[in-house]
């Protein structure tokens, strides 16, 4: 058996729009998230993708969130 399986990710934009990677096994089982990061123009990027119940490779990821945070700006602080 190997350490990685092949995955695609889906998602509404084209940072993982079909895009397939190798994934690492986690204790012998697929991960259940995956999340990338991306920098674009000061801004960081972060999306997460779910698995579904399909368990033949390439295992398709559906995107779940994204959560974009400003780099090097002041901070947010709530009195």
């Amino acid at each position: 058996m190997t350490s990685t399986y092949k995955a695609v990710l889906y998602g509404p934009n084209p940072m993982a729009g079909g895009m397939e990677l190798d994934l690492e096994y986690v204790e012998g089982n697929y991960q259940d998230m995956v999340v990338l990061e991306a920098v674009e123009e000061d801004t960081v990027i972060v999306r997460s993708y779910r698995r579904g119940p399909e368990t033949e490779e390439p295992v398709p990821y559906r995107f779940y969130e994204e959560v974009d945070d400003e780099v090097g700006g002041e901070p947010d602080v709530q009195n």
